[in-house]
């Protein structure tokens, strides 16, 4: 009886190939979960915001007494987020720092989204059926 000596394993090329396989594999994952990483990073933020703005209406409302007045912002300066237009410290327009509200206690931001220093405004919104007050935070006030 012949006995031939049977070699088991893998080759050089096969674990080469099954190398480049799993890299690419890699990289597509991982570039899908820094992209859903980052979506929900954003997500996170835009509601830090929400909540930053709802925090200073309610604080503005319920503790500076704003006057009634005819100024009025419109949908459209609201809408294009025209800036200049909503710095104006009329009697019905008032600027909150957002540490004023960490330190009052109404707003928290545990995770550190938001600039301390950043204001939010507060304003009188008319779209020419109803009036309001809004609050209006910068995208760049919470997005760290």
């Amino acid at each position: 009886m012949n006995k031939m000596k049977r070699n088991s394993g893998f080759t050089l090329v096969e674990l080469l190939g099954v190398m480049v396989v799993l890299a690419v594999v890699i990289t597509f994952a991982s570039s899908t979960i820094f992209s859903v990483m980052n979506n929900s990073r954003k997500k996170m933020a835009s509601e830090v915001r929400n909540n930053l703005a709802e925090a200073a209406l309610s604080y503005v409302l319920e503790s500076v007494h704003l006057d009634t007045c005819s100024v009025a912002f419109s949908k459209e300066v609201y809408e294009n987020k025209n800036i200049s237009n909503l710095n104006s410290n009329t009697s019905c327009t008032k600027k909150i720092k957002i540490q004023k509200l960490l330190d009052e206690g109404i707003f928290e931001d545990g995770r550190g989204f938001c600039n301390r220093e950043d204001e939010v405004i507060v304003y009188r919104y008319n779209d020419g059926v109803t009036s309001e007050y809004k609050a209006f935070v910068s995208d760049t006030s919470c997005n760290n």
